[in-house]
């Protein structure tokens, strides 16, 4: 008695490309709009804090209502910024604070201490 083999039929065939091509489908959607949003997240942030430039006494801490309860900082030469949640304590009412354009770094004064507050730092954590 003759045992046969192991066979595919057409109609097996188009089931498995079928299912190969959603796979495919499914990767290159999650690597385009998941994986590259991240990552495109990070680099806008970063740009953005690059832009920011201020430099100023802290006169006011608040939050706005009406920016989805944004935390503020307002210095003393009308200019406002929104720090990291992390940064919030580490800001009080009377500091000095330096941000320079094309850095990341905000320099916080208070009495004789310098505080070095990095965003590069917070914006790492999140490809993490």
């Amino acid at each position: 008695m003759k045992s046969k083999g192991f066979e595919v039929t057409n109609g097996q065939w188009k089931i498995i490309l079928n299912i190969g091509i959603i796979i495919f489908a499914v990767f290159l959607f999650v690597k385009s709009f998941i994986m590259d949003t991240s990552r495109s997240r990070y680099e806008k942030a970063l740009k953005n804090i690059q832009e920011q430039s201020f430099q100023g006494i802290v006169v006011d801490k608040g939050f706005e209502k009406f920016n989805h309860n944004a935390a503020m900082i307002y210095l003393s030469d009308e200019t406002k910024f929104s720090p990291f949640g992390q940064f919030w304590a580490k800001i009080k009412i009377g500091d000095s604070i330096v941000k320079k354009k094309g850095e990341t770094i905000i320099t916080v004064y208070r009495k004789n201490k310098k505080t070095i507050l990095d965003n590069k730092e917070i914006l790492d954590s999140w490809k993490k």
